[in-house]
Order: structure tokens, then C-alpha cells, then sequence
């Protein structure tokens, strides 16, 4: 639908820029009264033609604008309730992660289609509108069904007082890739942020690529800085996906976590884990 309109607006600024020249024309006495009016009416129907084309498109558009913002409101208060429902005390950490898992990536998606969609309906002209690449967007149909291709998720144990080494091997084989610009990590969430000494923490992040081209991007999870894992992932142009890290809280204190160049903090209480003490 995005390549339809961009025909539209093209076709409505040809037709100006002909009655434009056609006026110039006019005034300056190069053409005749009788081939000015011929023509001004030729270009005239082309210009309303364009017109009522993109009008037709944009409430197309926002007919499914409505429809996307209505599911995204759902998906949200959904994730509303499951963290209210985790924060009580109902769902672990684990098990909010993987119910949670879905509705996110849905929120991820739907918001994406939202943005892109208010940036068709708003555009006044064919350079207003943004590329499905430039967008960050997988695959965009007439419908705007699905945007992003896969969903993965990683999912590793760590624990806080004893970091894990990475392999040399590995290292060398990261060295070989640089990040690139077209990839972004963003929406770090860590489930919950402030936990008693051994207790599970999950850590949340969406990666998509942003370009237009396929590439393999290296992720790094760090705790303090100091790299826990590394995990290689090929990103279609416009793919997302949803990467998942477990760990368990060790002694007291403030800890940085980070993937890429996304950071939050994890707090650990002083005190033991009522569920793991000794009556």
C-alpha cells in the first residue's frame, strides 16, 4: 500500500508541475489560448484523479490504523495485568517470561505497525514517505498482517558471584564481526529489579535490524561489564527478535546489566531468600 501511494503523490506532483509550466507558458505568450485550455483540463482531471487516489489510500490507512491501536491497547493492558499478577507474588520470574513472552513481542510489533502507518496517513507529499527499510520494518503487506519475520530466544544461567568466562575461541570468532550501525537493542527489561540473594531474575531485550541488508550481529551480555555471554544472531532487513537471559541474584549490592549498549541495574537486598532459607 506504501508503493501505491507513493505512485498517487508522484502522479499529483506531475500533474502540478505540468499546470505550473503550462501557466508559465500562458503568460509569457508561448502557447495559444486554445491549446492552454486543452491542456488545462487534460492536467486538471490527472491532478483531481491523484488526488482521489491518495484520499482513497489514507482512509484505507486508517481504517486499519484503528484496528492495529485497538489490538495494541489490548496487548498492553494484557502485559498490564500479568505484571500486576507477577508483582504480587502469583507468577515466578520464570514463568511471568514466558507468558509475558508473546504479548511483548506483539506490543514490539504493533507499535511498529502503528508508527509506520501514522507516517503514511501524515505524509503531504512522495518524499514524506518513509521506506519499509527506513522504518525498521520487516515485511509490510497491503494488510499489515505480519511485520517481523521470527521471534528467538536465548536463554542462559548465570549467577552473580561467579561470572562466567567466555572462551578464547569465542572472543576470537566475535572479533571477526563488527556491530553493525543497522542494528539496535532496545526495551531492557529486567524482571524483577530489586531481589533478595538467590532469587531468579530475567533479563528482556528486542534486537532488530534496521537496514536493508542481512546481517550477523553479535550480542554481549554483561553483568559489572564483564561479559556473561555472547550470542551471534542473523537479522533479516527489518527482523526482530526478542532475547531472553536468566540468572540467579548473588550477595547484596547494585549490579549493571547490559546487552550491547543497552544498560539497567539489578538490586540485590540484603537478607536471605525466604524461599531457600532453613526453618
Amino acid at each position: 500500500m506504501s508503493k501505491e501511494l507513493i505512485t498517487a503523490f508522484q502522479n499529483k506532483e506531475k500533474a502540478e508541475l505540468l499546470l505550473a509550466n503550462l501557466e508559465k507558458l500562458y503568460s509569457d505568450n508561448t502557447i495559444k489560448e486554445a491549446s492552454y485550455n486543452i491542456l488545462k483540463s487534460e492536467y486538471s482531471v490527472a491532478l483531481k484523479n491523484a488526488q482521489s487516489k491518495i484520499d482513497s489510500i489514507k482512509q484505507e490507512l486508517n481504517k486499519i490504523l484503528r484496528t492495529r491501536t485497538h489490538e495494541l491497547d489490548v496487548y498492553k493492558q494484557e502485559l498490564a495485568h500479568m505484571e500486576a499478577r507477577f508483582k504480587v507474588g502469583q507468577f515466578t520470574a520464570d514463568t511471568y517470561l514466558k507468558q509475558a513472552r508473546n504479548p511483548r513481542k506483539k506490543v514490539s510489533d504493533l507499535t511498529d505497525q502503528v508508527s509506520y502507518l501514522s507516517s503514511l496517513i501524515n505524509a503531504t507529499q512522495s518524499a514524506d514517505i518513509p521506506t519499509i527499510e527506513s522504518a525498521g520494518v520487516g515485511s509490510i503487506l497491503s494488510s499489515l498482517g505480519n511485520i517481523f519475520k521470527s521471534h528467538k530466544e536465548t536463554t542462559d544461567s548465570f549467577d552473580l558471584l561467579f561470572p562466567a568466562v567466555v572462551p578464547e575461541e569465542y572472543v576470537a570468532q566475535a572479533e571477526k564481526h563488527q556491530v553493525p550501525d543497522t542494528v539496535n537493542v532496545s526495551n531492557l527489561c529486567i524482571l524483577p529489579d530489586r531481589v533478595l540473594p538467590g532469587s531468579s531474575v530475567g533479563v528482556i531485550a528486542t534486537i532488530i535490524n534496521t537496514g536493508s541488508e542481512t546481517v550477523l550481529h553479535k550480542t554481549e551480555f554483561k553483568i559489572n561489564n564483564v561479559t556473561q555471554s555472547t550470542n551471534e544472531i542473523t537479522l533479516s532487513p527489518g527482523q526482530c527478535e526478542e532475547l531472553t537471559f536468566m540468572m540467579t541474584a548473588g550477595v547484596p549490592g547494585d549490579y549493571y546489566i547490559s546487552i550491547d549498549n543497552v544498560t539497567g541495574t539489578l538490586h540485590v537486598l540484603p537478607g536471605s531468600n525466604p524461599a531457600t532459607s532453613k526453618i
